[in-house]
């Protein structure tokens, strides 16, 4: 065993100092996102655009302190990426997003349309005006069914109880369906199809519930 291996799992709030590692992890899980295989398409293949997509997908969040991450030891094993409706992304009045930042996809047949698509379409709706949207959760292999996701989880539940909120998630993925509705108490409260995905709707209690665990490493 290494000494990382010995190392426990520790979860901060992550900032824009850990964009690079926050880059890399995201890049490595969007492919298991419905959502986002389906904006990537046949470039899914492609790390550099799985980076440009993992960029400017987290680095507004990560400017406004709405990220969570896991490490063990100095590395990153997981992130969390949630947005309360009154966020503000214009931190310090910059926008969180230019044309700029889409410059790299400009010329890319596919991935140029359906990013178009995405920003120019109707939005999935919330089931309250004031819950917390639980965007993007990715926890390495060798870390999934740990310690990672059950902490990143519990900062959410803590945030959402202080502030009296629930939290929700639209999701693609059946198996994460079943994760938030049979571990983690939330109930469906819509079904919609997106362009072509059949997205879930959850949502937990108001505030979410207090659920006890055995603590893995």
């Amino acid at each position: 065993m290494t000494d990382e291996q010995y190392e426990s799992i520790e979860t901060v709030t992550l900032t824009g100092d850990d964009l690079d590692p926050v880059i890399e992890l995201l890049a490595d899980g969007l492919d298991e996102i419905p959502l986002y295989s389906w904006l990537l398409g046949e470039h899914m293949a492609d790390r550099s655009l799985r980076k440009w997509l993992a960029e400017i997908l987290v680095r507004p969040l990560l400017n406004a302190k709405c990220v969570v991450g896991a490490r063990r030891g100095v590395r990153l094993v997981g992130l969390l990426v949630f947005q309360p409706h009154d966020a503000d992304l214009a931190v310090d009045g910059k926008p969180p997003l230019t044309p700029a930042d889409f410059a790299a996809v400009a010329t890319v047949p596919g991935v140029r349309e359906r990013v178009a698509e995405l920003l120019t379409s109707s939005k999935l709706a919330p089931p309250a005006d004031d819950a917390v949207n639980l965007r993007i959760g990715v926890v390495a292999q060798s870390e999934r069914g740990g310690r990672a996701t059950i902490g990143m989880m519990r900062e959410m539940e803590r945030f959402c109880t202080a502030a009296s909120r629930p939290y929700y998630a639209w999701t693609g993925s059946e198996s994460l369906r079943r994760y938030y509705t049979e571990v983690w108490g939330a109930t469906e409260f819509g079904v919609e199809d997106w362009n072509g995905i059949t997205m879930y709707g959850l949502v937990s209690d108001r505030p979410p519930r207090r659920r006890t665990w055995s603590e893995p490493v």
